[in-house]
């Protein structure tokens, strides 16, 4: 017999001889007592041997009892105790998030707290300010492609040149009319949460779309996904899969009054000034129905993307036009789709007729798809996005099966940056579209919009009000949600402590009811672990799925939203001589070969401008930016026809070129002045050999050859080579690569070998090249000596210089001062005299400047803008009635804002002086 079973037998031995006992005994109470208190013992031991023998009949009944406590427990303690621990944890992760990444993120992306120097230093154009003559068309003629036989490239360049363009019947009108009963029927149920404010909201609705909450919305978006004109221009313009930065509509009633002009980026943080901080954005507007002058379709001012104008009221109500025509025969087209620059003015005319329809219009606007720790860009200041919650962070390709891509749950995960399949690209997504917005006090994130979320959003609501982080006016948002977040964390933790403590406490309890032979606590403590072992695994795992991001390795190598360039020194260059100067630009700048600092100046739309910082593949076409300023428009167009006529004259005495380049460099002259771009972003003056050498370089290899194809990508290189954030802390990767860059140039016959002038009686190894790379730039010459004597008198300096009149702006001396202003010539008043309107429109002292009658025309100068150096008159007003006095002095530095730093009077000097505040002696 097995020692157990011989102990449990004299156990039971033993338990009935005390019960025998008992029955016959007559003892005293206290004896009786012990003997009950022994017989329990004695079962106690009994009941473990026995269930140790495992009986089959018992193990069962236990199975069963055991199963369904074991669901009991699972469902009532461990799920909502792995739950509570699993919000706590994500609470943690969610504040660890935003302190690591989120607050970094808007940091680096706020821009309206950084100091001037910055905001000088990362200009890539000017501040250039607009006219009437700026609007460069009057009709929707212009812009309508027919994809029979217009490109993506006929469209960009409506883009670029317009800031729109037209494309026909995007949508059919089935889908049109399907879409628009839709939209009608969600105006009647927005709620408060979901409307969007316009300016002049009365009779006006707007809400964010979601792709899936109607077929006819995914039919939609299909179907304009499916138009390859339209695909094709968006790559070339933004480059590949652009993001999808809006889908809505606007709803407009009868009656509804007419909208200020504006532009829907603004004046401060653009890609106009700054085209390698800000992106540039285009809408696509599709009316649900024909459009008629009398319905109020959208006006356009065609031109205006870039200007820098705060307001150009003035110049689109006398210039501008609407969609739809103004004849009363002329419609929009229904499914018809206007493609604009955010950037250009535009307004929502009034809806004149009184009993029409509701004008529908839905809206698609597109921007780049983010590239953090590449493309330093964010969005531009004033893009107020329309866009419902769950729409975020799509691109273009997701339109073509939206139905499915842009359903539940993908949506919510894409928005939130949390998922997107592995063949998609992200586009903007929530988290990095608010981060810009919060970072710069846009529309929708300023500190009144957080009072209207936590009062009244459901959001807001939802939450207890001691979980709300506080409200300042400096902390804005930011605090605000680091607060808030750390409440939850530090709530969710300790509730989670509470509860565990209190289920604790109980387990240990009733384990101590059973001295502990049951081991409650122990079995507890093992499935927490367990269960939160779970948790913290998927936390892990989440972690580092985040960090292996490409936004989480930006921000961690602070390369999110980096600026563009080196950065200037602190201080004015000009504080610096000219040797030191020389020194600064050649230690600090990477070696980069110069000669004395040239003269700064503020450039016009006359002068040619040849700048260097639009040399970035990852702003799309916006590469090609300079190509549509005025002056640069004129100039490519004389190149075009000057450098076949150039290649024409091969085997002839090279006094044919010789003085072909000749016209062409006095055509430069009398146009204006030839600019580039210092290191700094300053436009600076080129001397004589460096427009001679463009001048060279244009006539060799024309604008759109191989050759010039390969220049410009040089260019982008040594850009990137220079300001690059993977170079910046290199230099001698630096310096070997722009050396090598300038070999390649020097090899290809792009520039002359160094301390070599370039001649043009020797190109034959730019002839070589041309042949070598099989540029067509012989295509179409002129192909007699007629054509050619006839191409050469077009540009004749005899030609370019004519008759003052109306219109012309010119330099005129400003009352008898011996400085001159600028002004346009308004009236003449008989043969040689006018009346002059002076620029003083932006300047401190504007009023008092105003027309000039009696000007004696050829008495004014041609105009030419400031530049370093100048000997000035500043002007003075003491007092708001005072006529103004003169200071004299003299210009050090110009800003490609329109201000000058100048020193005047006894050793005074004004830091960004508007060029409208002083004269200029000549």
């Amino acid at each position: 017999m097995k020692p157990d079973r011989k102990k449990l037998k004299e156990l039971r031995l033993l338990k009935a001889h005390l019960q025998q006992g008992k029955a016959a005994s007559s003892s005293l109470p206290a004896d009786t007592f012990a003997s009950r208190i022994l017989l329990a013992r004695l079962e106690n031991e009994i009941q473990k041997f026995e269930t140790k023998k495992d009986k089959p009949l018992k193990s069962k009944k236990r199975s069963k009892g055991s199963s369904f406590i074991t669901i009991l427990r699972l469902f009532l303690l461990d799920l909502p105790m792995t739950g509570l621990f699993a919000f706590a944890m994500l609470t943690v992760l969610i504040h660890q998030y935003y302190m690591k990444y989120i607050s970094p993120t808007i940091d680096a992306a706020n821009w309206i707290d950084n100091d001037q120097e910055r905001l000088l230093h990362e200009f890539t154009y000017y501040s250039r300010e607009c006219d009437e003559s700026d609007v460069t068309t009057s009709s929707l003629d212009t812009i309508v492609l027919d994809p029979s036989r217009h490109t993506a490239k006929d469209a960009v360049e409506n883009l670029m040149h317009h800031g729109m363009t037209y494309f026909p019947s995007l949508l059919d009108k089935n889908v049109s009319s399907a879409l628009r009963t839709h939209i009608m029927k969600r105006n009647q149920e927005l709620t408060s949460d979901e409307f969007i404010p316009l300016d002049t909201p009365r009779g006006r609705w707007s809400f964010g779309i979601h792709a899936t909450e109607d077929p006819s919305v995914s039919d939609a978006l299909e179907q304009l996904a499916s138009n390859e004109l339209l695909e094709n221009a968006l790559t070339k313009i933004l480059g590949g899969d652009a993001s999808v930065a809006e889908i809505t509509a606007i709803t407009v009633a009868p009656g509804a009054q007419a909208q200020g002009w504006h532009s829907d980026v603004k004046q401060l943080g653009n890609s106009v000034k700054y085209a390698q901080t800000f992106t540039h954005s285009y809408s696509l507007f599709i009316p649900l129905q024909d459009v008629s002058a009398s319905m109020g379709a959208t006006e356009l001012c065609p031109g205006t993307h870039y200007c820098a104008d705060e307001d150009l009221w003035d110049v689109c109500v006398n210039r501008g036009f609407q969609a739809a025509g103004d004849g009363p025969d002329e419609l929009w087209n229904t499914g018809d789709g206007l493609m604009m620059n955010q950037k250009m003015w535009h307004r929502g005319a009034e809806y004149r007729a009184r009993n029409g329809m509701h004008r529908v219009v839905f809206i698609v606007t597109f921007i780049s798809k983010p590239d953090f720790g590449r493309d330093s860009r964010q969005l531009s200041h004033g893009t107020y996005f329309h866009i419902h919650p769950h729409m975020y962070g799509f691109t273009f390709k997701d339109l073509k099966n939206a139905h499915v891509t842009m359903s539940w749950p993908f949506a919510p995960l894409r928005s939130l940056g949390i998922w997107k399949p592995p063949t998609a690209n992200w586009g903007w997504d929530f988290v990095s579209s608010t981060t810009t917005r919060i970072a710069n006090d846009q529309n929708g994130y300023q500190v009144g919009d957080l009072y209207g979320f936590v009062e009244d959003h459901s959001i807001g609501q939802m939450i207890p009000e001691w979980l709300h982080g506080p409200i300042t006016e400096s902390g804005g948002w930011q605090l605000y949600f680091k607060e808030t977040t750390k409440n939850f964390t530090i709530f969710s933790v300790a509730l989670y402590a509470l509860v565990f403590c209190v289920m604790l406490g109980l387990v240990l309890l009733a384990d101590f009811i059973q001295n502990f032979e049951a081991s409650r606590t122990k079995t507890f403590m093992k499935r927490s672990l367990f269960f939160n072992s779970i948790v913290l695994l998927i936390c892990y795992k989440a972690a580092l799925i985040v960090e292996e991001s490409q936004f989480a390795k930006s921000v961690n190598n602070k390369t999110i939203f980096f600026r563009p360039f080196l950065e200037k020194p602190k201080g004015s260059l000009y504080k610096f001589d000219a040797k030191k100067q020389v020194q600064f630009l050649n230690t600090e700048m990477m070696g980069m070969e110069t000669s004395l600092p040239r003269l700064t100046t503020i450039p016009e739309k006359t002068d040619i401008l040849l700048g260097n910082r639009f040399d970035n593949f990852n702003i799309g076409y916006y590469i090609n930016f300079l190509n549509y300023h005025p002056a640069n428009m004129k100039w490519r167009s004389m190149i075009d026809v000057q450098s076949k006529l150039y290649h024409s004259y091969k085997g002839l005495p090279t006094f044919f070129r010789e003085q072909l380049q000749m016209n062409v460099e006095s055509f430069a002259e009398q146009s204006g002045r030839m600019l580039t771009q210092n290191y700094f972003g300053e436009w600076v003056i080129m001397n004589a050999d460096e427009v001679q050498s463009m001048v060279q370089k244009g006539l060799l290899f024309g604008i759109d050859s191989v050759g010039a194809t390969l220049d410009k990508t040089i260019a982008v290189l040594e850009s990137n080579a220079r300001h690059g954030i993977l170079f910046r802390q290199k230099q001698s990767i630096q310096l070997q690569s722009l050396s090598y860059l300038k070999r390649l140039r020097i090899a290809l016959g792009i520039i002359p070998k160094q301390n070599e002038k370039k001649s043009i009686k020797d190109d034959t190894k730019q002839e070589n090249y041309l042949k070598l790379v099989g540029s067509n730039v012989m295509s179409d010459l002129p192909n007699s000596q007629e054509k050619l004597a006839r191409s050469m008198r077009k540009i004749s300096p005899n030609t370019i210089t004519n008759a003052i009149q109306v219109g012309d702006v010119r330099m005129s001396n400003y009352r008898g001062s011996g400085y001159y202003l600028p002004g346009k010539i308004i009236h003449k008043e008989y043969e040689n005299y006018g009346i002059i309107e002076f620029f003083l429109g932006e300047g401190e002292y504007a009023h008092g400047g105003g027309e000039r009658s009696g000007v004696y025309l050829p008495a004014t100068k041609p105009f030419r803008g400031v530049q370093e150096g100048d000997e000035i008159a500043v002007f003075n007003r003491k007092c708001p009635k005072c006529s103004i006095e003169f200071e004299y002095g003299t210009v050090l530095r110009c800003y490609p804002d329109l201000t000058c730093d100048v020193t005047y009077g006894e050793k005074n000097m004004m830091e960004n002086l508007h060029k409208d505040d002083f004269g200029i002696k000549l």
